[in-house]
Parts: structure tokens; C-alpha cells; sequence
């Protein structure tokens, strides 16, 4: 960052010679509305051509430093007198004043003329930049007027620089997005598109996202009753595949019952066979566990234990009795002889079967 002060129009004027071009932004080019001073020319340091030389412009409008007094005295700014030091010291010999230039970043966010996405990057290059991003995020989504493209553009800059640690997911959420789910002057299809661009942001640069933010759309959902846009959100990946997006919709078959579906063709996209066994066998639905794990050739890895215990719970003979059978065949099929074993684990379902049955 460069201050440069302008003696006869008294002004000062702010450079920042690390921005980076982009196609959008050629020749380092911050837009501004006016200036009242040539262009600062510099060096540009990124480039490998020996001998280039970029342009930039102030990232401000020129502005006057505020006038102070010393000993009840008016200071003289932009004397000629003043005599400047690396990194931010001005001395002014004559008046016997040192001055030492400090820049504030949340005043400096206030003040920029270029697009949000640029004060973005330029806030990252800046000490204690983090509170300022997100107090500017904040504002820039309470009043619902910035286009969500703006808002991904911002994403993607924070996104694109997340390996070094910068803004991670949960600094996201506690700073941000937390308090902005509490505005109920947020609508809440608003506030799902804010999250939506996030996410889409994430996996556009390969990170892993979350599950705390698939359920912050869900719990909107639940919470305004449109738990239906589910089937929207799933069917056109919006919501990626993920075993912990599985398991709460499979969570949710008693509020939503179309989401234990959702959850269950989900988790054949990721090939879970033994999350769906799991899922079946805890909604109690014992045959189609077992129909699908022998789909799968997976039925010589089930827990006969388990699955004779929610047979059992069922209160169902009939149940009990082919679920006992199938994994008694099991056993003569792999060990010669329908009998369990001890580390089976289930001598008493074999004591109920027998008292069931009747036999010995």
C-alpha cells in the first residue's frame, strides 16, 4: 500500500501495488468515479518482462488529511517542509511535529469506489482484514439488494485463498451467516439462495463442504414448511451427495416422510450398501434390509444378533421366524450346520424361537 500526498491540490491519495489483474480489472485498474491527479506509474513486480510498467490509479477518490491543532495551534498539512519516511512517518522539521500514518481498514471499506469484489481482495492484503470482510458481508447481504452474483464473486475470492487458512467454513458460519439467519427481515428463500451460492462456491474450488450447512437449508425449510423443495434442492445437486446429508434426511421421515427416500437414493449414488441395511433396519423394515443386502451379495456380513433383535422387537412371529431361518441357512451354508455359535451372540432368540415353535 502507497500514500502519496499532493502538495498544491492538499490531498492524499491511496495506491495498493499488490492487486492482482484480472480480466475485468486489466492494467491494474481500480475504477473510479474521478481523479484529480495523473495515474501513479510503477514497476509491475508480477510481471516477468524486465522493463514493463503498469498503471494504477488510487483505490479512494482523493481526500485532505483532517485538520488538527498543536499547543492550540493549526497544524500546517502539505507543507513543503514535511519530509517522509518509510513505512507511514512524516516529519515536519519546521513545525517540529512526526507524524506516524496509520491506515483504518473499516473506514477505508466505506470509502472505496470500486466493486465490492474488489474491496474484497484488496481488504485481504490488509492487517485484522477478517472482521472488516465480514461486517462488509453482512451488510452487503441485510440489504438484500446485491445481486447473488456479487455475492458469489466475493465467495470465490475467499474460496479461492482458503488453503492458506484466510476464512475458513466456520469463521463463515459463526460471523456471518449465523447472525443473519436470525433477521426476520430476511426472507427465507433468500437466505437459502445466500447459502446455495456458498456451497456453490465450495465445490467449484474442491472443498469439502460442511454438513452444518446442508442443515441450516434444511432447518429453514422445516421452519417456513416447505420441506418439498427438498426433492428441487437433491434432484439438481444443489445439495451434494454426502453420507451426513443421508442420514438427516433419513432423520427426517417422520416430519417429511418423502425424505427417507431421498435419503435412501442418495446413499445408493454412494454406493452404501451397508448404510441403507442400516437405515432399512432402523425403520424396522427387516426383509428389505435383507432383500437388499442379498441384492448387493453383501447378506454374508449382517449381523444376525441385530437383526434378530428388531425381528423380535417387532412383536411379529412371522417375522421372527423367517428372519431366524434365513440366517440359520445362512450358517449351514457357511459352516455345515444351521446351528449359532456362542460369539453369535444370540442364545436368546434361539430360547424364543424354540418356545415360539416348539421346537427342541
Amino acid at each position: 500500500m502507497i500514500v502519496v500526498h499532493h502538495q498544491n491540490s492538499k490531498s492524499s491519495m491511496l495506491f495498493d501495488v499488490c492487486w492482482s489483474p484480472t480480466s475485468n480489472e486489466s492494467n491494474n485498474v481500480l475504477p473510479l468515479s474521478t481523479t484529480r491527479t495523473p495515474a501513479l506509474k510503477i514497476p509491475n513486480f508480477n510481471l516477468k518482462t524486465e522493463g514493463q510498467v503498469v498503471t494504477f490509479r488510487p483505490i479512494l477518490q482523493p481526500m485532505s488529511i483532517s485538520q488538527f491543532t498543536h499547543e492550540e495551534k493549526p497544524c500546517e498539512l502539505y507543507s513543503s517542509t514535511w519530509v517522509v519516511f518509510q513505512p507511514g512517518i512524516i516529519i515536519d522539521a519546521k513545525q517540529g511535529l512526526l507524524w506516524e500514518l496509520k491506515l483504518s481498514v473499516s473506514k477505508l471499506s466505506m470509502h472505496m469506489v470500486c466493486s465490492k469484489p474488489s474491496l474484497i481482495k484488496l481488504l485481504l492484503h490488509r492487517r485484522n482484514y477478517k472482521n472488516t470482510i465480514f461486517s462488509t458481508l453482512r451488510s452487503l447481504i441485510l440489504t438484500q439488494s446485491t445481486p447473488l452474483s456479487v455475492l458469489g464473486d466475493i465467495f470465490d475470492i475467499l474460496n479461492s485463498v482458503i488453503d492458506d487458512v484466510l476464512i475458513n467454513q466456520d469463521e463463515m458460519l459463526e460471523e456471518v451467516f449465523s447472525p443473519l439467519l436470525t433477521k426476520e427481515e430476511l426472507s427465507p428463500s433468500y437466505k437459502i439462495s445466500v447459502i446455495v451460492e456458498y456451497i456453490r462456491s465450495l465445490r467449484l474450488h474442491k472443498l469439502r463442504i460442511s454438513y452444518y450447512y446442508y442443515e441450516i437449508i434444511i432447518q429453514i425449510l422445516i421452519r417456513c414448511n416447505q420441506l418439498f423443495k427438498l426433492h428441487q434442492l437433491v434432484q439438481f445437486q444443489v445439495l451434494g451427495d454426502s453420507a451426513p446429508l443421508a442420514c438427516l434426511l433419513l432423520s427426517l421421515d417422520k416430519t417429511y416422510e418423502p425424505a427417507f427416500l431421498l435419503g435412501i437414493d442418495m446413499l445408493k449414488r454412494l454406493n452404501d450398501t451397508s448404510g441403507i441395511v442400516e437405515a432399512l433396519l432402523q425403520k424396522n423394515d427387516v426383509t428389505a434390509a435383507i432383500q437388499y443386502a442379498c441384492a448387493q451379495n453383501k447378506e454374508d456380513t449382517l449381523d444376525c444378533a441385530k437383526f434378530l433383535q428388531s425381528a423380535a422387537d417387532s412383536g411379529d412371529n412371522v417375522l421372527f421366524y423367517s428372519t431366524y431361518k434365513f440366517f440359520s441357512t445362512r450358517n449351514e451354508r457357511l459352516r455345515k450346520s444351521a446351528e449359532f455359535l456362542p460369539e453369535d451372540g444370540v442364545e436368546e432368540f434361539v430360547a424364543l424361537y424354540k418356545s415360539l415353535f416348539n421346537e427342541l
